[in-house]
């Protein structure tokens, strides 16, 4: 898929997905349309900034800007410079590390999700897995073509290995690619507490059954079965 452009994706008008590199691997925003003039936007990369699409792009936009966790926020500032009427949002657990990066100055200048969401369409909802160290936040949407989940670091699923040689031995040393994936990196450093995630995300899944993914980094995942491989998964790594 083309870097640093905004793509649509199958069956979900108001929504477009975006993939930058930073640092070495691919990593995703996601936009959702609220209205002609209000837009959420998860983990904005910086690089797609230039690309915003020009269908969406308005003087009076409102941005809802929402850092999955407590690490996503590098583009962040620089989506601030642009569009200057927006709100941030993190979970409660995310906050404090993105104080102490200066992604703003104090706590009280980002919403907690447990506290306060952003607006969005009909169908769609705000998840808070428990177990997460940095205090992932995950969306999802529920409608007649089925459900969508857009996570954070859980799941990885990249398409083939990288072809930057440190990114590509990592990836074979953490079995992070290709394919779907849950890394190592995933089970020893980012889940802090195995046994709360693992039982939230399997009684998720079955309550949910997920037929499309959209992880913080790799291809978006569609398929019927989705739910039953990423059950397998969580089952085999955690």
């Amino acid at each position: 898929m083309k870097k640093n452009v905004w793509h649509p994706v199958s069956n979900y008008p108001e929504l477009r997905f975006g993939q930058y590199i930073v640092p070495n691997f691919v990593s995703n925003s996601v936009a959702i349309k609220v209205s002609d003039n209000e837009f959420v936007v998860i983990s904005p990369g910086k690089p797609l900034l230039d690309t915003w699409p020009e269908e969406w792009n308005r003087p009076d936009i409102k941005l809802h800007i929402i850092m999955p966790n407590g690490y996503h926020y590098m583009g962040v500032k620089h989506w601030q410079k642009k569009f200057r009427n927006f709100s941030l949002y993190a979970s409660r657990k995310a906050i404090p590390r993105l104080v102490e990066q200066a992604v703003v100055a104090n706590a009280s200048d980002i919403y907690a999700l447990e506290d306060k969401q952003p607006p969005m369409p009909e169908g769609y909802s705000v998840l808070l897995p428990p177990g997460h160290r940095a205090g992932d936040a995950w969306i999802k949407k529920e409608d007649q073509n089925g459900c969508l989940w857009i996570t954070c670091d859980s799941f990885l699923n990249y398409d083939r290995l990288s072809n930057q040689p440190v990114a590509r031995f990592t990836q074979k040393l953490l079995d992070a690619a290709p394919g779907l994936k849950m890394s190592q990196v995933v089970k020893w450093f980012i889940i802090e507490d195995r046994s709360a995630f693992k039982t939230w995300v399997l009684n998720q899944l079955q309550l949910d059954k997920p037929t499309t993914l959209i992880p913080s980094h790799g291809e978006i995942a569609q398929s019927e079965l989705l739910y039953k491989e990423l059950n397998q998964l969580v089952q085999e790594r955690l």
